[in-house]
């Protein structure tokens, strides 16, 4: 190959080489904010994560359902016991499909196990290991109690087979489940056709249900309940609000008269039907009345449940030395109109989903000296946006929530972030660690007024902080992040950033993208090393004061050059100057290697001696004849 025909080639391949280098270094030039945040089930910018519900959607869908309206019917019963005067004669049974539900009514002393076992001898049975296995569903009527203490360490099976599940719920009364620190009560669902623990949801499983009234569960080991919804899905604290048992009618209108329950026997209601007396009463079932759900939990162990514990429409919850684990969605879920309330020295970990979760519509909740590990998606969730954005159908206001903190707690090995604050205003993030997560602390969704203060962020495979279109008010204040790729992110969001320290940055310790204020950036100690401390080149209107930047390290690694020198406009340049250039190593070869038209045509004399006489040919033709004739 010509000299010239390699250069040519090599420049051609060159030229190849930055075409294909020259988007993908830009981009390694500015890295790139990570994936937006996770959010709970309510926020329309829901990103998915965590272990898949192992359970079947539709059927589990339907036993909610089913479970819904038999609730609504048996309220229609107690209602109208409630309105005669009947259920004066004390507790009775109903029918409920294929179990029957005991109805507790309102005395002025509390039901008691003991009680339980005089009321239900062919349904509360002892078994011969010592528990005892429940086999209908329990009601608590508004103005009763049911006590179910124990220093014994009773354990309680709740029936949960192919066929039909036991429930506990009240209807505005009052439960309480109590042992011993040494002696606690344990209450599991059971299979007696194979003398285990239900694990099998996608027919359904027993639960706990407090609707209404007042709930204190201490010193109880609850595992195995539950089914796929929050009211159904372990134990649960609910109220009679709108996200209440509202939405079976919404779906399913007032339950006909076939599908209330029936009476057993005829001396409690008047009936109408068979001749034995049994028959269903058509009444319009009252949904008002039970109001707010309050409770204490405290020294609880939740494991294995759908979702291991659910609030709803609540004030003054208190929730304390509380441990959740495995729970097939979230461990704790705060879910709507849940205000005044306190989650304490709690642990919830190794869940499917959230480890604790508050939802919008909840305000005025303090999490403190929580631990949320392991968990499939984020350690701790607040949302705070409004649950509309304008006029809707059921004409929720717009209004978004807040005022609730987490502090002193701990967010760790969490398969997406430690703790999201998506939406809201006046949220509080202090003092909290997070260490091995995606990112430590995500602010997002238009969170305004947000404080995230004296926290320790470790070992982020993005960034340690991270503000994504959120206000631009935001407090970013003394906190340490150690090892992530960008210590302190803001795109689209902004704030204050002081007093914060940022160890083993990657690519910057503080970075700030896109529309964000007048955001101020000061007295911050950054340590790392990477492309520069303080990213400011892709906003405008920040002010970036007195800074330690002693120790960082500016670097730019090779393909980051290469970045630098492929731009467009660079790679159409060297287009051209390559172009000039080959052309005129071509132009220069060619005049080098040309010959002369002539060159075969020389003179005569420059292939002879020259010219000779005569006599000198002469003399040398005799003197050659003369050697012949010698030799």
């Amino acid at each position: 190959m010509s000299a010239a025909r390699s250069i040519r080639v090599l420049a051609a391949g060159v030229l190849s080489l930055a075409l294909v280098a020259a988007v993908p270094l830009a981009a390694v030039a500015s890295p790139t904010p990570g994936p937006s945040p996770a959010t709970g089930s309510s926020s329309s910018s829901t990103v998915t994560g965590g272990s898949t519900y192992p359970g079947d959607p539709k059927s589990e869908a339907l036993l909610t359902e089913a479970e819904d309206t038999r609730i609504i019917g048996v309220r229609s019963i107690v209602n109208q016991a409630d309105i005669t005067g009947a259920s004066s004669a004390g507790p009775y049974r109903l029918v409920t499909g294929k179990t029957y539900t005991l109805v507790l009514p309102a005395r002025t002393s509390a039901y008691t196990f003991r009680d339980l076992q005089q009321l239900e001898p062919s349904t509360l049975v002892r078994q011969p290991d010592g528990s005892y296995l429940l086999g209908e569903d329990i009601v608590v009527d508004a103005g009763a109690a049911l006590d179910i203490e124990s220093n014994t360490g009773l354990v309680l099976r709740m029936s949960s087979t192919a066929d039909s599940f036991t429930s506990i719920v009240t209807l505005g009364g009052s439960l309480a489940i109590g042992g011993t620190a040494t002696r606690p009560i344990t209450v599991s669902s059971w299979d007696p056709t194979t003398g285990k623990v239900d694990n099998d949801t996608t027919d359904g499983r027993s639960y706990i249900r407090v609707i209404g009234g007042n709930a204190k569960l201490s010193y109880v080991n609850f595992n195995h309940l539950g089914f796929w919804s929050g009211v159904t899905g372990g134990v649960s604290l609910t109220g009679t609000q709108k996200a209440d048992l509202g939405s079976s009618l919404a779906t399913t209108g007032t339950p006909a008269t076939s599908a209330l329950p029936k009476v057993f026997g005829t001396s409690l209601l008047p009936a109408t039907g068979t001749s034995a007396g049994a028959g269903t009463l058509s009444i319009t079932p009252d949904l008002t009345g039970y109001s707010y759900v309050s409770a204490l939990v405290q020294n609880v162990n939740v494991t294995d449940d759908a979702f291991g514990l659910f609030v709803s429409s609540a004030q003054g919850v208190a929730v304390a030395h509380v441990t959740v684990t495995r729970s097939l969605v979230d461990g704790i879920v705060f879910h709507r109109d849940v205000t005044d309330s306190t989650i304490t020295n709690t642990i919830s970990s190794h869940n499917a989903v959230d480890g604790v979760i508050l939802t919008r519509a909840t305000s005025g909740v303090e999490l403190n000296t929580v631990t949320a590990q392991h968990n499939g998606r984020n350690g701790i969730t607040v949302e705070g946006g409004a649950l509309a954005q304008g006029p809707n159908a059921t004409g929720v206001s717009v209004s978004t929530y807040g005022n609730n903190g987490v502090s002193n707690s701990n967010a760790s090995d969490n398969g997406h972030y430690g703790i999201a604050i998506i939406g809201g205003t006046n949220m509080r993030v202090t003092g909290n660690t997070a260490d091995g997560n995606v990112s430590g602390v995500v602010v997002s969704d238009g969170a305004t007024s947000t404080a995230v203060r004296n926290n320790l962020i470790e070992h982020s495979s993005k960034q340690g902080i991270a503000l994504r279109d959120a206000g631009t008010d935001t407090l970013v204040q003394g906190n340490t992040v150690d090892v992530a790729n960008i210590g302190i992110y803001s795109r689209n969001a902004g704030g204050n950033f002081d007093h914060n320290s940022i160890q083993d940055a990657s690519t910057h310790a503080i970075a700030l993208v896109g529309t964000t204020g007048k955001s101020t950036v000061q007295k911050n100690t950054l340590q790392g090393t990477g492309y520069s401390a303080i990213d400011t080149s892709r906003t405008s209107g920040v002010t970036v004061g007195v800074n330690d930047l002693t120790h960082w390290t500016n670097t730019k690694p090779f393909n980051v050059v290469l970045g630098a020198i492929f731009q467009p406009l660079t790679i159409m340049w060297i287009f051209i100057a390559l172009v000039i250039i080959i052309s005129a190593i071509a132009v220069a070869g060619r005049r080098k290697n040309k010959s002369h038209p002539y060159a075969n045509m020389a003179p005569l004399s420059s292939f002879t001696r020259g010219v000779v006489t005569p006599e000198e040919a002469l003399n040398e033709r005799r003197d050659h004849w003369t050697e012949r004739g010698a030799a």
